[in-house]
């Protein structure tokens, strides 16, 4: 389906060689646990110094619980990992009267 697709746009699809390494350590696609997920992130944030990540998640043949389960993880675990190593950590309210 994707490769009749992409001839349509007169673009070949990309080859089995070429999806594997978009899953692995280092690709653009992210497929892992969310320790991994942050693990990718925080190294691409070593790399970039950026501040934004924008994730894009693909719900076309997903059933709607895989898709809200993932939005939850990327919330509830992953998240606050990439807090936890990305912002300083807050000041000590000093008790100078």
């Amino acid at each position: 389906m994707m490769a009749e697709g992409l001839a349509e746009l007169g673009r070949p699809a990309p080859s089995r060689t070429d999806r594997a390494a978009a899953i692995e350590p280092g690709g653009r696609v992210f497929v892992c646990s969310p320790d991994e997920i942050t693990d990718r992130i925080l190294h691409l944030h070593g790399l970039l110094g950026h501040t934004r990540e924008i994730l894009q998640m693909d719900i076309g043949g997903m059933p709607q619980r895989d898709f809200l389960r993932g939005i939850e993880l990327l919330g509830t675990k992953v998240l606050p990992q990439i807090r936890a190593a990305t912002e300083p950590p807050a000041e000590e309210p000093s008790n100078v009267a």
